[in-house]
Protein backbone atom coordinates (compact mmCIF):
# COMPACT_ATOMS: atom_id res chain seq x y z
CA UNK A 1 0.00 0.00 0.00
CA UNK A 2 1.60 3.26 -0.84
CA UNK A 3 0.42 5.91 1.80
CA UNK A 4 -0.47 9.33 0.52
CA UNK A 5 -2.62 10.43 3.27
CA UNK A 6 0.19 11.85 5.77
CA UNK A 7 -2.20 15.19 6.52
CA UNK A 8 -4.23 13.14 8.59
CA UNK A 9 -1.20 11.71 10.42
CA UNK A 10 1.91 9.90 10.14
CA UNK A 11 3.46 6.87 11.30
CA UNK A 12 5.37 7.43 14.87
CA UNK A 13 9.19 8.06 13.53
CA UNK A 14 12.09 6.10 14.85
CA UNK A 15 12.98 7.98 17.19
CA UNK A 16 9.78 8.24 18.78
CA UNK A 17 8.75 4.52 18.67
CA UNK A 18 12.53 3.91 20.34
CA UNK A 19 11.60 6.44 23.31
CA UNK A 20 8.12 4.90 23.71
CA UNK A 21 9.54 1.30 24.20
CA UNK A 22 12.53 2.41 27.05
CA UNK A 23 10.04 5.01 28.70
CA UNK A 24 7.41 2.16 29.05
CA UNK A 25 10.04 0.50 31.34
CA UNK A 26 11.25 3.73 32.80
CA UNK A 27 8.05 6.04 33.08
CA UNK A 28 5.39 4.34 34.61
CA UNK A 29 5.31 5.31 37.70
CA UNK A 30 3.67 8.34 39.09
CA UNK A 31 5.53 11.35 38.92
CA UNK A 32 4.40 12.98 41.82
CA UNK A 33 5.44 10.84 44.11
CA UNK A 34 8.47 10.80 46.06
CA UNK A 35 9.56 7.57 45.77
CA UNK A 36 12.88 6.71 42.81
CA UNK A 37 10.85 5.00 40.65
CA UNK A 38 8.28 8.10 41.00
CA UNK A 39 11.58 9.90 40.79
CA UNK A 40 12.40 8.66 37.25
CA UNK A 41 9.32 9.37 35.50
CA UNK A 42 8.78 12.97 36.88
CA UNK A 43 12.66 13.29 35.56
CA UNK A 44 11.43 12.05 32.05
CA UNK A 45 8.80 14.05 32.00
CA UNK A 46 11.09 17.43 32.75
CA UNK A 47 13.61 16.23 29.90
CA UNK A 48 11.20 15.55 27.42
CA UNK A 49 9.27 18.82 28.20
CA UNK A 50 12.83 20.70 27.99
CA UNK A 51 13.60 18.89 24.62
CA UNK A 52 10.31 20.13 23.13
CA UNK A 53 10.74 23.57 24.38
CA UNK A 54 14.47 23.46 23.01
CA UNK A 55 13.59 22.28 19.35
CA UNK A 56 10.87 25.14 19.05
CA UNK A 57 12.68 27.39 20.48
CA UNK A 58 10.10 28.87 23.67
CA UNK A 59 10.38 28.79 27.19
CA UNK A 60 9.74 25.43 28.75
CA UNK A 61 6.81 26.88 31.02
CA UNK A 62 5.70 28.34 27.80
CA UNK A 63 4.90 24.86 27.14
CA UNK A 64 1.23 22.57 27.93
CA UNK A 65 0.28 19.37 26.78
CA UNK A 66 -3.33 18.53 25.90
CA UNK A 67 -4.98 15.02 24.66
CA UNK A 68 -5.45 16.56 21.46
CA UNK A 69 -4.38 19.26 18.86
CA UNK A 70 -8.41 20.32 19.15
CA UNK A 71 -8.44 20.50 22.60
CA UNK A 72 -5.24 22.91 22.37
CA UNK A 73 -7.13 25.08 19.84
CA UNK A 74 -10.38 25.36 22.18
CA UNK A 75 -7.58 26.38 25.00
CA UNK A 76 -5.92 28.76 23.27
CA UNK A 77 -8.96 30.13 21.80
CA UNK A 78 -11.42 30.37 24.98
CA UNK A 79 -9.56 31.38 27.73
CA UNK A 80 -7.67 34.25 25.41
CA UNK A 81 -10.86 34.95 24.60
CA UNK A 82 -12.06 34.90 28.18
CA UNK A 83 -9.45 36.63 29.50
CA UNK A 84 -9.86 39.69 27.16
CA UNK A 85 -13.80 39.60 28.26
CA UNK A 86 -13.94 43.46 28.44
CA UNK A 87 -12.89 43.73 25.16
CA UNK A 88 -16.05 44.89 22.98
CA UNK A 89 -14.33 43.61 19.75
CA UNK A 90 -14.86 40.71 17.60
CA UNK A 91 -12.47 37.43 17.36
CA UNK A 92 -10.94 37.54 13.93
CA UNK A 93 -9.99 34.29 12.05
CA UNK A 94 -9.71 32.99 8.31
CA UNK A 95 -11.80 31.38 6.22
CA UNK A 96 -9.99 28.47 6.22
CA UNK A 97 -8.29 27.69 9.67
CA UNK A 98 -9.29 23.58 10.86
CA UNK A 99 -12.67 23.45 11.78
CA UNK A 100 -11.63 22.90 15.91
CA UNK A 101 -10.89 27.05 15.29
CA UNK A 102 -14.16 27.61 13.41
CA UNK A 103 -15.75 25.94 15.86
CA UNK A 104 -14.62 27.25 19.03
CA UNK A 105 -14.65 31.02 17.77
CA UNK A 106 -18.22 30.44 17.16
CA UNK A 107 -19.36 28.76 20.15
CA UNK A 108 -17.76 31.59 22.14
CA UNK A 109 -20.62 33.28 24.64
CA UNK A 110 -20.61 36.80 24.33
CA UNK A 111 -18.17 37.79 21.62
CA UNK A 112 -18.69 37.83 17.69
CA UNK A 113 -16.91 36.38 15.26
CA UNK A 114 -15.67 38.08 11.84
CA UNK A 115 -14.03 35.42 9.10
CA UNK A 116 -11.26 37.17 6.73
CA UNK A 117 -11.83 36.14 3.00
CA UNK A 118 -9.07 34.28 1.43
CA UNK A 119 -8.12 34.49 -3.04
CA UNK A 120 -8.05 31.97 -4.81
CA UNK A 121 -4.87 30.40 -3.36
CA UNK A 122 -6.40 30.76 -0.25
CA UNK A 123 -3.91 33.54 0.94
CA UNK A 124 -5.92 36.16 3.13
CA UNK A 125 -5.15 39.80 2.48
CA UNK A 126 -2.84 41.78 5.18
CA UNK A 127 -4.41 44.61 3.92
CA UNK A 128 -7.73 43.68 4.90
CA UNK A 129 -6.87 42.85 8.26
CA UNK A 130 -5.01 45.72 8.96
CA UNK A 131 -7.94 47.76 8.02
CA UNK A 132 -10.36 45.21 9.79
CA UNK A 133 -8.05 45.81 13.37
CA UNK A 134 -7.82 49.67 12.49
CA UNK A 135 -11.74 50.15 12.55
CA UNK A 136 -12.73 47.48 15.16
CA UNK A 137 -10.17 45.95 16.91
CA UNK A 138 -9.95 42.48 17.62
CA UNK A 139 -10.49 39.90 20.94
CA UNK A 140 -7.63 37.53 18.96
CA UNK A 141 -6.38 36.85 15.82
CA UNK A 142 -6.26 33.32 14.56
CA UNK A 143 -4.39 32.74 11.35
CA UNK A 144 -2.58 29.45 10.47
CA UNK A 145 0.74 29.37 8.93
CA UNK A 146 0.42 26.03 6.39
CA UNK A 147 -3.22 25.03 5.20
CA UNK A 148 -4.21 21.42 6.05
CA UNK A 149 -5.24 20.87 2.53
CA UNK A 150 -3.82 22.81 0.01
CA UNK A 151 -0.54 23.12 1.94
CA UNK A 152 -0.90 27.27 0.90
CA UNK A 153 1.38 29.15 3.55
CA UNK A 154 0.55 32.32 5.41
CA UNK A 155 2.54 35.13 5.74
CA UNK A 156 2.85 34.54 9.57
CA UNK A 157 5.43 37.79 10.09
CA UNK A 158 3.13 40.25 8.75
CA UNK A 159 0.24 39.17 10.48
CA UNK A 160 2.06 39.09 13.65
CA UNK A 161 3.67 42.39 13.57
CA UNK A 162 0.11 43.76 12.44
CA UNK A 163 -1.53 41.71 15.06
CA UNK A 164 1.35 43.43 17.74
CA UNK A 165 0.87 46.84 16.06
CA UNK A 166 -2.43 46.87 17.76
CA UNK A 167 -1.98 44.63 20.52
CA UNK A 168 -4.19 42.06 19.52
CA UNK A 169 -3.15 38.45 20.30
CA UNK A 170 -2.08 36.25 17.57
CA UNK A 171 -3.04 32.68 17.85
CA UNK A 172 -1.23 30.47 15.22
CA UNK A 173 -1.98 26.72 14.45
CA UNK A 174 1.40 25.29 13.41
CA UNK A 175 0.07 21.35 13.16
CA UNK A 176 1.71 21.61 9.17
CA UNK A 177 4.53 23.19 10.14
CA UNK A 178 6.47 22.08 12.84
CA UNK A 179 8.49 19.30 11.39
CA UNK A 180 7.30 20.22 7.92
CA UNK A 181 8.52 24.31 7.39
CA UNK A 182 9.88 26.37 9.73
CA UNK A 183 7.68 26.96 13.02
CA UNK A 184 6.92 30.60 13.25
CA UNK A 185 8.66 32.50 15.98
CA UNK A 186 6.64 35.42 16.38
CA UNK A 187 2.68 34.84 18.20
CA UNK A 188 1.08 34.86 21.11
CA UNK A 189 -0.32 31.30 20.97
CA UNK A 190 0.53 28.47 19.32
CA UNK A 191 -1.48 24.79 18.70
CA UNK A 192 -0.04 21.88 17.16
CA UNK A 193 -0.74 18.05 17.38
CA UNK A 194 2.26 15.26 17.48
CA UNK A 195 0.96 13.16 14.99
CA UNK A 196 1.51 15.26 12.07
CA UNK A 197 4.83 15.21 12.51
CA UNK A 198 5.60 12.02 13.14
CA UNK A 199 4.57 12.28 16.27
CA UNK A 200 2.72 9.65 19.00
CA UNK A 201 -1.25 10.08 18.56
CA UNK A 202 -3.16 11.72 21.15
CA UNK A 203 -0.83 14.71 21.78
CA UNK A 204 -1.74 18.96 21.42
CA UNK A 205 1.14 21.44 22.14
CA UNK A 206 -0.28 24.87 23.15
CA UNK A 207 2.60 26.93 23.70
CA UNK A 208 1.49 30.50 25.48
CA UNK A 209 4.37 33.19 25.34
CA UNK A 210 4.69 34.68 28.92
CA UNK A 211 2.55 37.62 29.35
CA UNK A 212 -0.16 36.49 26.73
CA UNK A 213 -3.71 37.16 28.23
CA UNK A 214 -5.27 33.53 28.87
CA UNK A 215 -7.49 32.52 31.81
CA UNK A 216 -9.33 29.33 32.24
CA UNK A 217 -13.19 29.26 31.67
CA UNK A 218 -13.73 27.13 34.27
CA UNK A 219 -12.39 24.72 37.24
CA UNK A 220 -11.47 21.89 35.00
CA UNK A 221 -9.58 24.32 32.62
CA UNK A 222 -6.22 23.62 33.60
CA UNK A 223 -2.62 23.80 31.80
CA UNK A 224 1.07 22.38 32.60
CA UNK A 225 1.86 18.76 32.23
CA UNK A 226 -0.35 17.59 35.38
CA UNK A 227 -2.97 19.82 34.87
CA UNK A 228 -4.92 16.76 32.91
CA UNK A 229 -4.61 14.41 35.42
CA UNK A 230 -1.99 11.57 35.30
CA UNK A 231 0.35 12.05 32.76
CA UNK A 232 1.09 9.72 29.76
CA UNK A 233 5.21 9.65 30.73
CA UNK A 234 5.81 7.20 27.81
CA UNK A 235 4.10 9.17 25.15
CA UNK A 236 5.76 12.36 25.82
CA UNK A 237 8.53 11.00 25.80
CA UNK A 238 7.90 9.67 22.28
CA UNK A 239 6.95 13.24 21.73
CA UNK A 240 10.01 14.73 22.44
CA UNK A 241 12.15 11.98 20.57
CA UNK A 242 9.92 12.39 17.49
CA UNK A 243 9.99 15.84 17.49
CA UNK A 244 13.80 15.90 17.38
CA UNK A 245 13.93 13.53 14.39
CA UNK A 246 11.02 15.62 12.61
CA UNK A 247 13.08 18.93 13.03
CA UNK A 248 16.87 17.17 12.17
CA UNK A 249 15.27 15.67 9.00
CA UNK A 250 12.94 18.91 8.11
CA UNK A 251 15.56 20.60 5.66
CA UNK A 252 16.77 17.63 3.57
CA UNK A 253 12.88 15.77 3.62
CA UNK A 254 11.53 19.53 2.73
CA UNK A 255 13.69 19.31 0.09
CA UNK A 256 13.18 15.86 -1.29
CA UNK A 257 9.24 16.40 -0.92
CA UNK A 258 9.29 19.36 -2.85
CA UNK A 259 10.56 17.04 -6.00
CA UNK A 260 7.93 14.57 -5.15
CA UNK A 261 5.27 17.18 -4.60
CA UNK A 262 5.85 19.55 -7.89
CA UNK A 263 5.93 16.25 -9.82
CA UNK A 264 2.24 15.36 -8.69
CA UNK A 265 1.64 19.05 -9.45
CA UNK A 266 2.75 18.71 -12.84
CA UNK A 267 1.35 15.08 -14.10
CA UNK A 268 -2.35 16.13 -12.51
CA UNK A 269 -2.11 18.78 -15.05
CA UNK A 270 -1.93 17.24 -17.79
CA UNK A 271 -4.90 14.79 -17.13
CA UNK A 272 -8.78 15.90 -18.66
CA UNK A 273 -11.02 17.69 -15.93
CA UNK A 274 -7.98 17.25 -13.24
CA UNK A 275 -7.00 20.94 -11.87
CA UNK A 276 -4.13 21.57 -9.36
CA UNK A 277 -5.16 23.62 -6.14
CA UNK A 278 -3.37 25.60 -3.52
CA UNK A 279 -0.30 28.56 -4.21
CA UNK A 280 1.94 27.24 -6.97
CA UNK A 281 5.50 28.25 -5.18
CA UNK A 282 3.57 29.89 -1.81
CA UNK A 283 3.30 26.14 -0.30
CA UNK A 284 4.39 23.79 2.48
CA UNK A 285 6.15 20.71 0.38
CA UNK A 286 4.47 17.66 1.52
CA UNK A 287 0.38 18.52 0.63
CA UNK A 288 -1.05 18.86 -2.81
CA UNK A 289 -4.57 18.85 -3.31
CA UNK A 290 -6.17 18.13 -6.53
CA UNK A 291 -9.56 19.00 -8.07
CA UNK A 292 -11.88 16.63 -10.10
CA UNK A 293 -15.54 18.36 -9.92
CA UNK A 294 -17.48 15.88 -11.71
CA UNK A 295 -16.80 13.11 -9.72
CA UNK A 296 -16.98 12.69 -6.32
CA UNK A 297 -13.82 12.64 -3.91
CA UNK A 298 -15.47 9.38 -2.04
CA UNK A 299 -15.75 7.55 -5.22
CA UNK A 300 -12.36 8.56 -6.63
CA UNK A 301 -10.82 7.48 -3.10
CA UNK A 302 -12.47 4.13 -3.09
CA UNK A 303 -11.13 3.03 -6.28
CA UNK A 304 -7.36 4.38 -5.55
CA UNK A 305 -7.71 2.33 -2.60
CA UNK A 306 -8.24 -0.77 -4.31
CA UNK A 307 -5.72 -0.14 -6.42
CA UNK A 308 -3.32 0.27 -3.52
CA UNK A 309 -3.35 3.76 -2.78
CA UNK A 310 -4.33 5.13 0.05
CA UNK A 311 -5.28 9.45 -0.09
CA UNK A 312 -7.68 11.90 1.07
CA UNK A 313 -11.31 13.46 0.01
CA UNK A 314 -13.52 15.93 1.22
CA UNK A 315 -12.51 18.47 4.32
CA UNK A 316 -9.68 17.23 5.71
CA UNK A 317 -10.43 19.55 8.83
CA UNK A 318 -14.02 18.41 9.21
CA UNK A 319 -15.26 15.26 11.48
CA UNK A 320 -17.14 13.98 8.40
CA UNK A 321 -14.95 13.05 5.35
CA UNK A 322 -18.00 13.39 3.53
CA UNK A 323 -18.51 16.94 4.02
CA UNK A 324 -17.76 19.80 1.13
CA UNK A 325 -14.43 21.53 1.77
CA UNK A 326 -15.23 24.71 3.98
CA UNK A 327 -11.36 25.55 2.27
CA UNK A 328 -12.06 24.81 -1.18
CA UNK A 329 -15.36 26.82 -0.94
CA UNK A 330 -13.61 29.79 0.50
CA UNK A 331 -11.20 29.73 -2.41
CA UNK A 332 -14.65 29.11 -4.81
CA UNK A 333 -14.39 25.96 -6.05
CA UNK A 334 -17.54 24.21 -5.69
CA UNK A 335 -16.83 20.62 -5.54
CA UNK A 336 -16.88 17.65 -3.85
CA UNK A 337 -14.01 15.98 -5.73
CA UNK A 338 -11.31 16.71 -4.44
CA UNK A 339 -8.53 14.38 -3.40
CA UNK A 340 -5.74 15.56 -0.89
CA UNK A 341 -2.16 13.53 -0.87
CA UNK A 342 -0.15 13.88 2.01
CA UNK A 343 3.60 12.79 1.73
CA UNK A 344 5.67 11.77 4.55
CA UNK A 345 9.40 11.07 5.63
CA UNK A 346 9.02 7.73 4.72
CA UNK A 347 7.28 8.52 1.35
CA UNK A 348 8.81 6.97 -1.77
CA UNK A 349 9.60 7.97 -5.62
CA UNK A 350 8.01 4.73 -6.00
CA UNK A 351 4.98 5.70 -3.78
CA UNK A 352 4.08 8.71 -5.67
CA UNK A 353 4.73 6.52 -9.22
CA UNK A 354 2.25 4.45 -8.33
CA UNK A 355 -0.35 7.28 -7.31
CA UNK A 356 0.03 9.24 -10.28
CA UNK A 357 0.19 5.73 -12.64
CA UNK A 358 -3.31 4.69 -10.77
CA UNK A 359 -5.16 7.89 -11.00
CA UNK A 360 -6.05 8.32 -14.63
CA UNK A 361 -6.88 4.52 -14.19
CA UNK A 362 -8.90 5.49 -11.63
CA UNK A 363 -10.50 7.94 -12.94
CA UNK A 364 -10.94 5.81 -16.71
CA UNK A 365 -12.71 3.74 -14.68
CA UNK A 366 -15.17 5.33 -12.73
CA UNK A 367 -16.11 7.51 -16.17
CA UNK A 368 -16.76 4.16 -17.62
CA UNK A 369 -18.98 2.48 -15.64
CA UNK A 370 -21.15 5.83 -14.22
CA UNK A 371 -22.65 9.06 -15.49
CA UNK A 372 -20.10 11.43 -14.24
Amino acid sequence: MAYLDAGSSQRLNEAGRHALEQALDQGWADPVRLHSQGRKSALLAEQSISTIAQVLKVQRDEVHILPSGTHAAHAAITGTAYARRRVDSPAIISAVEHSCVINATAALSQCQSLQLGVDQFGLIDPEELEATLRESGARFVAVQSVNQETGTTQDVQAIAQLCSAAEVPYIVDASHSIGHEQTPQSFDALIASAHKWGGPVGVGLLILRTGTPWHPTSLTQTLGVFGQGFPNVPVLAATAASLVQADQERTSNRDRLMTLTEKIRAHAATLDGVEVLGHPTQRAAHLVTINVPLIAGDVIVEHLDRLGVAVASGSACSSSPLDPSHVLLAMGIQTYGNVRVGLSHTTTEADVDEFLSCLPRALEAIRATSAY
